[in-house]
Parts: C-alpha cells; structure tokens; sequence
C-alpha cells in the first residue's frame, strides 16, 4: 500500500518492469528497478520495491526494523551527512547511541513532510 504522505511527481507514469511484473525477479531485474527508480526519484515505487524485497528474503518485522535502523545509521555515517549535521547542528553522529538516531531521523522525517506540505499548497 502506497504511503499517501509521500507526494509523486506531477508527470508520474509508472513503467512495467521484469522485477514488478515476475515473481522470480533476478537480482539483475531488481538492479535495473532500481536504476529506472532512481532517474525517476518515484519513493512510492521504492517503497514497494524495498516491500518486496523484505518479502522475498522472508524477513520479519523485528528483522526489518534493525535493517531500516542499520540503514539510517549507515546514511548518517557518510562524510557529507556527517558534516552537514555537525555544521548546522552540532551534532556528532559517532556520539549518537540508538535513540538519538531515531531522534534524528524523526527530524528528518518532519522536515520532509513539511516540505511536501509545502509543495501542495
């Protein structure tokens, strides 16, 4: 189920594609999803993608969340993550325990959904 808070690109067409249409998608086929994704930009279709992957490695939904975690954790490593929430936040991401992660990541979030609260106005 799409998220409804997460706004599509006005000339949004959403394309068929091996991995969408084949429930014994390759890697490959998942790979060229996620290339087509990403000049697209589309984070309902990421969204549906990311599903069903989780799906088809069978992960639960504990699993799941240590995965997001570890992801956004990974993100917030990055040089330029790093630097720009040092600088315009003094915050030491290598300090940041699990919930002060969350806690970034909940900001984050809300700015998001505020800037796309923006754009529909």
């Amino acid at each position: 189920m799409p998220n409804k808070n997460i706004k599509r690109p006005q000339d949004f067409k959403r394309k068929a594609s091996k991995a969408a249409t084949n429930p014994k998608a390759t890697q490959q086929d998942f790979l060229e999803l996620l290339t087509s994704i990403r000049e697209e930009k589309d984070l309902d279709q990421m969204q549906e993608l990311f599903v069903s992957i989780f799906s088809m490695y069978g992960l639960t939904t504990d699993e799941v969340a240590a995965l997001l975690f570890s992801t956004m954790r990974q993100v917030l490593h990055e040089q330029q993550n790093k630097d720009m929430l040092a600088d315009k936040f003094s915050i030491d991401v290598t300090k940041l325990g699990a919930e002060g992660v969350l806690q970034v990541q909940r900001a984050l979030l809300s700015a998001y959904l505020d800037k796309v609260s923006a754009n529909e106005a």
